[in-house]
């Protein structure tokens, strides 16, 4: 008598859930290391722009790369270039010849509701609500140059002993080009050499945060710090710096440290101390 051998009805749920279970535990775990996979792309993309940047130094009489080279900041005194200038001569154009890539300029994690969640932020560009940032530094058409932004020379506070809090520190991006000056409340070009950055491998000026034409297409607007924080994980971003090494931050990149004479600066974005 032929007896035929097949599995029972109680077998099969077992099996199953047995792969439902396997399955619970180990998708989230491929999630995580294809998350872990970008981000190192990512990393690597800053790596290369660090080399990048520091090349064109070196072709440059040790300038620091500029954001652009014609004036992309808006108000003030002094005119604002066509929009089809400022792309021209915008940092994403000026790198090109030495990383020959454009694709280095974009990161496989970026998620603008995470870019737009740190915008939000009370000690970025919001007050805390959401969408409390200005939406014109958003491009309208969800279309980024880069995903990455640039330092433009701009400093914030003074460094006096006492002048300076954990909520208003000193900071000096170090960065070349057009910049909005918070002490004279004008519009200047300024350049800024290498020899003058006190450490190179403490301080960045290019990281996870993005490049792009503002909301209503009159500018090109290009963001650097805070706008890292939520990139990866959501608990940080990558970043070149002046000498050439890239290194992710956690959390808010714009951390702080404090001096024997107590003065107060950001630790990663103040070239000069």
């Amino acid at each position: 008598m032929h007896i035929r051998k097949a599995f029972t009805l109680i077998e099969l749920l077992v099996v199953i859930a047995i792969i439902a279970i396997l399955a619970a535990i180990l998708f989230p775990v491929f999630a995580q290391a294809k998350e872990a996979a970008k981000q190192t792309a990512c990393l690597s993309n800053t790596k290369q722009i660090a080399i990048g940047q520091l090349l064109y130094s070196n072709d440059a009489d040790d300038m620091v790369i500029p954001s652009n080279t014609v004036n992309d900041v808006p108000g003030g005194d002094v005119p604002l270039a066509s929009l089809a200038d400022q792309l021209t001569y915008s940092w994403v154009n000026t790198i090109q010849p030495y990383v020959k890539n454009t694709n280095l300029l974009f990161c496989p994690t970026f998620d603008e509701s995470k870019l737009k969640h740190a915008m939000d932020d009370a000690a970025c560009d919001g007050s805390g609500a959401t969408n409390s940032f200005d939406p014109n530094l958003l491009p309208s058409d969800n279309k980024f140059l880069s995903n990455y932004g640039v330092a433009k020379n701009a400093q914030y506070y003074t460094c006096a002993p006492g002048q300076t809090t954990d909520s208003s520190p000193y900071a000096h991006y170090p960065g070349s080009g057009y910049t909005f000056d918070w002490n004279s409340g004008k519009i200047l070009q300024q350049w800024l050499s290498l020899s003058s950055v006190v450490e190179s491998a403490r301080t960045a000026n290019i990281g996870d945060a993005y490049t792009a034409v503002s909301g209503d297409k009159s500018y090109v607007v290009t963001k650097f710090g805070c706008e890292a924080q939520y990139r990866h994980k959501s608990d940080g971003g990558d970043f070149s710096f002046l000498d050439g090494h890239s290194k992710y931050l956690h959390g808010n990149p714009e951390k702080l440290h404090t001096t024997d004479s107590q003065c107060v600066f950001e630790t990663y974005f103040s070239y000069d101390r």
